[in-house]
């Protein structure tokens, strides 16, 4: 921990060729040799980051999730009175680290992905997001580059879309007639918003302190922690590994910084050297010594790792002839969000303006503070409050218990796959391109044989291969493309013939500028829009109300499409299903209408959009900010009986099935629902 370049650059001491095979537990047993090894020297390891790999990642866990902080360890403490800490360490208290860079770019991947994410009872999906920043005059070639899904691994623009999130005004002060749906999805995105900041901003922002970073991860996990109790959100905000990088993450910062303090309490601590930095920057080194060949081997590694070293010294006494990667690319900012500079590698130490100094840092001052600033949220707080009023000392409710069991190793279910990771691959294990095939292994004698048995040509260009005719140049050229054009830069993603960003050309979504919504003309269907359809419950067919959420025609996300197409096959509408519960006087003066959205949600559905029918209720403003749908019994009964008539038997074995709840089938006061043509 120096701000002296030449003495925080990584040091290699342990090579260990993989197969990729391996388990965690056996990958385990290599880095406990390198730990072992350590141990025998006068240095300390004091805690092991991984990149986010899978595998490292289940190692890890082996490592440093051993036991509990033992009452007699100096750092005690420092971290026992933090409420919902988890105090769980490996030997010599050990801990996990999580690099902050992959931290950035998987919660950008949070955003792109199909299921998207559930904040406030919101189902955010990227076409969602796509509407909200448009509606905010960004432009939308810079929208739909913000939003492209090809390269996941880009820490700029992970940046760039993380920080035009936060930065979204508050629609429910600038305009309170805004559309209700439109203004419940802008809240959510600012709670996302300031997660993301909390998260990024004590790694770019060079102006912070040290006490001003913990303050700011400790709001973020504060905020976690709250929006996975939130409606039951649970992996439907995020995947259970993502959440539990991020506090392993927040969780390392702060037991660093306590032995630290222990150690040396008038030294500065650099919380942007935690991490995987130098061993990035090794790496770089690495590919440039390599040559034309951009992949690297096992001996390759060993016969160049030691004149790296060399390499760090020559670079650190002359940083002008430092280049930096263009992935790690990562502005530093200030305090007001103004970039320092643009074109910045890895912030280096001597780039901090803020005090670091460890021995002005109160660790539960710090967390405490974080605490009070989830108060901003009012939804978010009485989450917490919730959790701390049932929360007592027996309970196993931390940061890392969010439910009161563990789920660092607990088994995950199918469903709970982590599609933010930069190596997820969503064609796996699905039906492979044609064209990413490799090529047909051919028995060697075959080609043999057809020479034997030609007449005249005694060098054919050609052989047989299940009775098709082959040119054997362009049979070689197939069999050796992947050297010639490699599509992934990395040796095992090459020859396993996985694409560079990890994802097939089908499974790509086209975020364009649809030529279907200028001009439309009479009714259509929008994006944040109500409409009306229908549900399957019990065998029964039942009305919902519901918001779109994402609108496609031809394999083509549009922001909205003219009614007379709905009855296209191509097209598919997905919406959430609104709660509507039986309105009073104070909600309708008139008494003209008897039911209201209750400002709740259920779940996401998708359907044909031949199943739709747009609406356009009265919205009450009564209260300031809130704004909520109103509806009729008579409007209600009307769109189930047009439904219903339109509805043919193949489409109704398509309509979703849900399960009965509170809130739906919609009831009247009386409890009783209608059905057929008179559906609620």
């Amino acid at each position: 921990m120096s701000e002296d370049h030449r003495l925080y650059s990584a040091l290699p001491a342990l090579i260990s060729g993989q197969c990729g095979n391996e388990s965690g537990r056996e990958h385990a047993a290599v880095i406990q040799t390198t730990l072992d090894g350590v141990a025998k020297s006068k240095l300390r390891t004091i805690s092991i980051a991984s990149d986010g790999e899978s595998r490292r990642g289940e190692s890890l866990i082996h490592l440093t999730f051993k036991k509990h902080l033992e009452y007699s360890s100096p750092i005690y403490p420092l971290l026992s009175t933090l409420p919902l800490m988890n105090l769980e360490v490996g030997d010599d208290n050990i801990t996990a680290d999580k690099d902050y860079k992959h931290i950035f770019k998987r919660c950008r991947n949070l955003l792109l992905r199909d299921r998207g994410t559930k904040v406030h009872g919101v189902d955010i999906l990227p076409s969602m997001l796509q509407s909200q920043l448009q509606q905010n005059e960004i432009p939308t070639s810079q929208v739909n580059n913000l939003l492209k899904p090809d390269d996941k691994q880009d820490v700029k623009l992970a940046y760039d879309l993380l920080s035009h999130i936060w930065a979204l005004p508050s629609l429910a002060s600038e305009d309170p007639s805004a559309r209700p749906g439109f203004t419940e999805t802008r809240e959510a995105l600012r709670t996302l918003g300031k997660l993301f900041m909390n998260i990024l901003l004590p790694y770019v922002c060079v102006e912070l302190t040290l006490s001003e970073q913990l303050t700011m991860l400790s709001t973020a996990a504060h905020m976690l922690l709250a929006m996975a109790h939130e409606d039951k959100a649970g992996t439907k905000l995020m995947p259970s590994q993502l959440y539990i990088d991020l506090m392993i993450m927040i969780k390392n910062a702060y037991f660093c910084v306590a032995k630290a303090k222990v150690d040396d309490p008038i030294g500065k601590f650099f919380l942007i050297l935690l991490g995987t930095n130098r061993l990035e920057d090794i790496f770089g080194i690495l590919q440039t010594m390599v040559g034309n060949d951009t992949t690297l081997d096992l001996l390759q590694l060993i016969l160049r790792l030691g004149g790296t070293t060399e390499v760090s010294a020559i670079l650190a006494n002359h940083p002008e002839w430092d280049r930096s990667p263009r992935r790690l690319k990562l502005p530093t900012v200030s305090k007001d969000g103004m970039a320092i500079h643009k074109d910045v590698d890895h912030i280096k130490p001597s780039a901090w303006k803020g005090n670091v100094y460890v021995a002005k840092v109160n660790l539960q001052t710090c967390w405490m503070r974080g605490r009070q600033k989830v108060k901003e949220i009012p939804r978010l707080d009485e989450v917490l409050k919730k959790i701390e009023a049932e929360n007592h000392p027996n309970s196993f409710v931390n940061m890392l218990q969010p439910f009161g069991a563990d789920i660092v190793r607990a088994a995950r279910s199918a469903e709970d796959y982590d599609d933010t990771a930069e190596d997820y691959d969503e064609g796996l294990g699905q039906e492979a391109d044609t064209d990413t095939l490799p090529p047909q292994v051919i028995d060697t004698e075959l080609e043999d044989a057809a020479m034997e048995e030609a007449e005249v040509k005694r060098h054919d260009p050609c052989f047989e291969s299940d009775g098709t005719k082959v040119w054997k140049s362009r049979y070689l050229s197939d069999c050796f493309k992947d050297l010639k054009n490699p599509g992934s830069r990395d040796r095992l993603k090459l020859y396993a013939n996985v694409s560079r960003y990890a994802i097939k050309k089908d499974s790509r979504r086209d975020i364009i500028e649809s030529d279907l919504s200028d001009g439309l003309q009479g009714p259509s269907i929008k994006m944040d829009f109500p409409i009306a359809t229908l549900l399957k419950c019990e065998g029964r067919l039942f009305i919902c109300i519901g918001e779109t959420n994402s609108i496609t025609f031809d394999s083509k996300q549009v922001d909205s499409l003219s009614v007379d197409l709905l009855s296209e096959p191509s097209v598919f509408v997905s919406f959430q299903m609104l709660h509507l519960v039986p309105a009073t006087v104070e909600d309708s003066a008139d008494l003209k209408h008897d039911w209201k959205w209750s400002l709740s949600r259920g779940t996401t559905h998708r359907v044909q959009g031949c199943l739709v029918e747009p609406i356009n209720p009265d919205i009450s403003i009564q209260q300031v900010g809130k704004p909520f749908y109103l509806l009729e019994s008579t409007l209600l009964r009307s769109l189930g009986t047009l439904l219903l008539g339109r509805l043919t038997r193949e489409q109704a074995n398509n309509i979703p099935q849900v399960k009965r709840s509170t809130y739906f089938p919609y009831r009247e006061e009386s409890g009783t629902q209608h059905r057929k043509s008179n559906i609620y």
